[in-house]
């Protein structure tokens, strides 16, 4: 199976998942009362056991990562945000920084919140604070459970993964690029003569290095062969290894803590020092997910640095499936459409600024949506043609509620000829070009609930498939098709475009909820007067009275009625029945095109 096709199988079984059933100790949401440069009283839910934070470079998204490192019991923010002389932190009386969130408690069998503020006698750290329903909290209950005090809930306890891919370097890049030698030759042989003991250590399958005065210099010596860490790692790059050996050690000088090597072998073997930087990240990344503890919390901090579009796509599907199989929450940054096509909308958070140098964060967003705030140009439009320019204007309100990003991907045209013409003509053309056109029509057009599934139409009802689409589109659609007449590569191409044009009109046309666009006001300014039944000409002249409010005001034409019908469209409110059919199937057209 595809990752495209995985990641959409995995979306839809994770996507069934709930806090305690089966997600323990999933945090549920967090809110900033006063956080860094977050806008005060921001709330982000994670509704989708993963969630993709996406706003422009200092938005805050790193923020919110080392946030949710500090949320569990044991952990404090402090361990990324402290402050210096430079960079001090601010905080008034009576009103630290602080952020509280909401996790499933198996004992209470419900949703808790607690408060973490910056508060301890050590300046930095963050410690468990007694409830505010002043900041928005839920009061306690008054009965005792498991993880409840007086005064607060405890925090919830759970393991964090947090891995900054911006920062995965093996010990050779790290050492090279970061440290500053003056003389060439004395890096050279720091580099040569660690190599040595690297080699040493590999060949012999030792578990301890010691340098000096018994100082322990080697951390983790194994083959990623086992564990099934190289074959993800593989599948990442898509390429094959037949082997890889991980050693985290500190054998390079200076004070570094834990270096990572990795020796991979492929057809010849070669460290890290010869490795491209997507090798190294995608080891580490599957090294670190897959010996986290079940129901763990996972952060990752632009999981996109260094691996190619492919390889993000592959990541991501190992995200969703080790979500499915040890049940962990996943909380990651990006700026990467590979990492957020294929998610509900509702696992896209996008930051952005308020207009204060204040970040707020958006509940939901469609990927192209998220990615168009952030400046990207949209590929290709999505154009909805329609019958009239009434039927525009109508449309075009209907899109203002959307999205800003996905109403910049949207481009609302009337099309010439009709309803007719276009079913006849145009659709089949836009099937055959591929483009991303769509129709809407005219509910007067609608003869049939649901046009034909092709893939349910028997080869002995081919020969009845002329008939079939004239009695579902009042037309008989002109295909383009190679061949006389009379042979049968003609007969058989001719069906593949009637069965091709079922399936695109599926997915590609829809009907005004109204038979005609005038009859969407007329509901909307004079509910219950039978509109719903009249003639097109009648329909039509009550319009004019409706915009004209009943005066006399000369010679009109079509233009006049049109600017005047905008005025009334204008103040059709967004949640107006019509309205909202018009902008969901908007919605649908920009999600899955």
């Amino acid at each position: 199976m595809s990752d495209e096709k995985e990641i959409e199988t995995l979306a839809n079984v994770i996507e069934g998942f709930k806090p305690g059933k089966p997600l323990k100790h999933y945090i549920t949401h967090a809110v900033f009362p006063k956080f860094k440069s977050i806008a005060p009283g921001t709330r982000i839910d994670f509704d989708f056991p993963l969630t993709a934070l996406v706003g422009a470079n200092g938005i805050g998204k790193s923020s919110i990562l080392h946030a949710l490192w500090g949320m569990p019991f044991g952990n404090s923010t402090h361990k990324f945000w402290f402050a210096t002389a430079l960079d001090p932190i601010s905080t008034r009386r009576g009103s630290p920084q602080r952020y509280f969130y909401g996790h499933w408690n198996e004992s209470y069998n419900g949703t808790v919140e607690t408060r973490k503020a910056r508060i301890g006698k050590k300046a930095d750290y963050w410690e468990p604070y007694r409830l505010s329903e002043a900041d928005g909290m839920k009061a306690l209950p008054d009965a005792a459970f498991e993880g409840k005090d007086a005064d607060r809930w405890n925090p919830v306890k759970r393991k964090v993964v947090y891995v900054n891919l911006k920062a995965a370097f093996g010990s050779f890049d790290r050492y090279f690029y970061f440290d500053d030698f003056d003389k060439n030759d004395e890096m050279r042989k720091v580099m040569q003569l660690e190599a040595r003991r690297l080699k040493t250590i590999k060949e012999s399958g030792r578990q301890s290095y010691k340098l000096g005065p018994g100082i322990e210099r080697l951390f983790e010596n194994r083959d990623l062969r086992k564990n099934d860490e190289l074959p993800q790692v593989c599948r990442i790059l898509g390429r094959t290894y037949e082997s890889a050996r991980l050693i985290k050690h500190s054998l390079y000088p200076g004070a570094r803590g834990r270096d990572m090597s990795v020796v991979f072998r492929r057809g010849a073997e070669y460290s890290e020092a010869f490795a491209g930087s997507g090798e190294i990240a995608a080891v580490r990344l599957v090294t670190e997910i897959l010996n986290a503890e079940p129901y763990s919390l996972i952060l990752l901090d632009e999981p996109e640095t260094s691996l190619h579009p492919g390889a993000q796509r592959a990541v991501l599907r190992f995200l969703l499936e080790q979500i499915k199989l040890h049940k962990h929450q996943v909380v990651l940054s990006t700026h990467s459409p590979e990492f957020l096509n294929g998610l509900p909308d509702n696992a896209i958070k996008v930051f952005e600024d308020n207009g204060s140098g204040l970040a707020r964060v958006l509940p939901q967003s469609s990927p192209s949506a998220a990615l168009i705030r952030l400046g990207k140009v949209p590929s290709q439009k999505v154009r909805v043609l329609v019958e009239d320019e009434l039927a525009a204007l109508i449309a075009s309100h209907a899109s203002k509620t959307l999205d800003p990003g996905d109403v910049a991907r949207l481009e609302i045209r009337v099309s010439p000829g009709g309803g007719d013409h276009m079913l006849k003509y145009s659709g089949p053309l836009y099937m055959d070009a591929q483009q991303p056109v769509c129709l809407m029509l005219d509910g007067d057009k609608k003869r049939v609930q649901t046009f034909s599934d092709p893939a349910t139409i028997a080869p002995a009802d081919h020969e009845a498939l002329s008939q079939r689409l004239k009695d579902e589109l009042g037309v008989d659609p002109l295909f383009n098709i190679p061949g006389g007449a009379g042979t049968a590569e003609h007969k058989t191409a001719k069906v593949n475009s009637q069965l091709g044009y079922l399936a695109w009109l599926r997915k590609r046309v829809a009907f005004l909820p109204q038979k005609l666009p005038e009859q969407i006001l007329l509901e909307h300014y004079e509910p219950g007067q039978g509109h719903a039944d009249n003639t097109r000409d009648e329909v039509k002249e009550a319009l004019v009275h409706l915009v004209t409010e009943g005066e006399d005001v000369g010679e009109y034409g079509a233009a006049e009625i049109l600017t005047w019908a905008k005025l009334k469209i204008a103040k059709i409110p967004a949640n107006n029945s019509d309205i909202s059919a018009i902008r969901s199937q908007l919605k649908t057209w920009l999600e899955n095109i």
